[in-house]
């Protein structure tokens, strides 16, 4: 996020989510760039007979995953900013 320790410590809840947002968005962009050349290549490369549809910049991203997370686990991680932000744990 490049914030410096005391920064990124004096954060709002908000202003971190903002923050975090922001760096997701860039990485994906970032990530874009490297999909689209891998596309090309591929691309330039394909056995049509194989491969009959086109490669596209999607087919190289990567997979976004889905967490489930259980009750306990929600918890435990409630706790771990709880302790990062210098409450105690009961």
């Amino acid at each position: 996020m490049r914030l410096s320790e005391k920064e990124f410590w004096g954060l709002t809840l908000a202003q971190f989510n903002s923050l975090a947002k922001l760096y997701a968005s860039e990485q994906e962009t970032l990530n874009y760039r490297v999909a689209l050349v891998c596309s090309v290549i591929a691309e330039v490369n394909r056995d049509k007979k194989k491969r009959s549809k086109p490669y596209t910049p999607s087919d190289f991203m990567p997979k976004k995953k889905k967490m489930k997370l259980t009750g306990e686990q929600m918890m435990d991680q409630i706790k771990a900013v709880n302790i990062a932000l210098g409450g105690e744990v009961k």
